[in-house]
């Protein structure tokens, strides 16, 4: 947090509390503007979506009058609640599923969403017909180069390396590597984390890999998670 952040406390917490607030009310751009920063990581922030999470469940949207929140708020709503942007607040999967599931027929690349939410939530062996039948959803739609998709198939790759336990096969890193090249080139928040992360991993491994691999933050685009 900047010395000008830290005087600017109070109003900035005032803010953030003003925007949760229409946010409730359905405001569709409040939520954007939220989602989109939260990489950001400032404690107003946080605390501000993690009230909203507490104010908006699945119960909560059920019950409330299907007119108040479009199709674009429940989608960035869900993927607030996917929370990939940051360890700071809470998955919500089951709110975030709900989202989806109400606008997968209006909005196709839902149903890639579903399948990340049912593979994190999947208690079946990670190479089941039905796990697999995921993964292949997102290949699909990684291949449409839809950037969440390609993040989300690089992380399921990354998981299943790691119960694997196949520290000397490199070439599920590498592969994940390669499917994060197009959301980094972008700037996509959650693949440029999670490509250092990676890096890092690699490194501990004792793979030899060159400074430049790492990507520095100042390449982040937020705007690039506007992909209602």
């Amino acid at each position: 947090m900047s010395l000008a952040d830290k005087f600017n406390i109070p109003q900035i917490s005032a803010a953030y509390s003003c925007l949760g607030s229409r946010c409730i009310s359905g405001d569709v751009n409040a939520l954007k503007f939220l989602y989109a920063n939260l990489c950001k990581e400032h404690p107003a922030l946080i605390a501000t979506v993690t009230q909203l999470q507490y104010c908006m469940t699945s119960a909560e949207l059920e019950n409330a009058d299907p007119n108040i929140f479009s199709s674009e708020f429940l989608y960035y709503l869900g993927m607030t609640d996917i929370g990939e942007q940051t360890r700071l607040i809470q998955k919500d999967l089951g709110t975030a599923e709900f989202c989806f599931e109400q606008i997968k027929n209006e909005v196709p690349k839902a149903k890639a969403r579903l399948a990340y939410i049912d593979l994190l939530l999947s208690k079946e062996p990670h190479k089941s017909d039905n796990n697999a039948q995921k993964v292949d959803l997102l290949r699909q739609w990684a291949g449409k180069n839809d950037m969440f998709s390609k993040v989300a198939l690089s992380k399921i790759i990354f998981e299943h390396y790691l119960l694997e336990r196949q520290d000397d096969d490199l070439e599920r890193p590498t592969t994940l590597l390669r499917l994060l090249e197009f959301p980094c080139h972008r700037g996509h928040p959650v693949a440029v984390k999670f490509y250092n992360e990676v890096i890092d991993y690699m490194v501990a491994l004792g793979v030899a890999v060159s400074p430049e691999w790492r990507l520095d933050n100042s390449i982040i685009n937020a705007e690039v998670l506007y992909d209602f």
